[in-house]
């Protein structure tokens, strides 16, 4: 006698509550990646919180480098080092001071001013005896005067304060021996108050009259005379 164990009466046959056969079993979502993107997360925003905190970003932590100028008078040199701290390192401020060449030049103007000033060789032989000006015939007025050679002159005397100058006036052969003597004076103190004039203390110029002494070309000429009425000048 045989069993039918699959019996069907035509209703839906019930699943069995242990169906054995291999479907698909739905997974729950992995927690290790989320566990993975978390992390990432985490790390990054970490990351930009220490990289703002150390200052990387900020310009003021940012060591400022002066602009050094091509000219050799001045140098960078640290001062007191005072230390600051910028973006987890330490930097040492630095200032602009004046080079020993510098401090040499001032030294040099001091020295100057304050002791007898050694006078240049060149300059005195450049400008000793020279003739800055010549005179209207029987006057002291300038007929011709030498702007350039003043100026050099001037020029000299400001550069060495401790320098005097000494002024010789001369006279041509026309005329009474004695109203030469006394126009070649006036020359001379005329040419003082130029100088004077020019910002130059009285009391380092002195002058002498010598009459018609020492002409530089001949009397016997109008040119020639011409020429002799002039002052010389002379640097102590």
């Amino acid at each position: 006698m045989a069993f039918d164990l699959n019996k069907n009466d035509g209703a839906e046959t019930a699943p069995s509550k242990f169906d054995l056969s291999k479907g698909e079993i739905e997974k729950p979502a992995g927690r290790s990646q989320r566990w993975l993107i978390g992390l990432f997360g985490v790390l990054v925003v970490g990351g930009g919180i220490w990289y703002f905190a150390t200052g990387k970003t900020d310009p003021a932590a940012k060591a400022s480098i002066p602009d050094v100028s091509s000219n050799t008078a001045s140098v960078l040199a640290p001062e007191t080092p005072a230390k600051e701290k910028a973006g987890g390192m330490d930097t040492t401020a630095v200032t602009q001071v004046k080079s020993p060449a510098v401090k040499e030049d001032s030294i040099s103007i001091t020295r100057q001013n304050t002791a007898p000033a050694e006078l240049p060789a060149k300059a005195i032989r450049g400008l000793n005896h020279t003739i800055p000006v010549t005179f209207v015939q029987g006057s002291s007025s300038f007929a011709s005067v030498n702007e350039t050679l003043i100026r050099r002159i001037v020029t000299y005397l400001i550069k060495n304060p401790a320098a005097s100058v000494h002024i010789d006036g001369y006279a041509s052969s026309d005329g009474p021996l004695a109203l030469n003597q006394q126009v070649s004076q006036a020359r001379a103190d005329a040419f003082k108050n130029h100088l004077s004039a020019l910002n130059i203390d009285a009391s380092r110029i002195s002058t002498t009259g010598k009459g018609i002494e020492n002409p530089v070309a001949s009397n016997h000429t109008a040119s020639g005379r011409k020429k002799n009425r002039r002052v010389e000048i002379t640097l102590l």
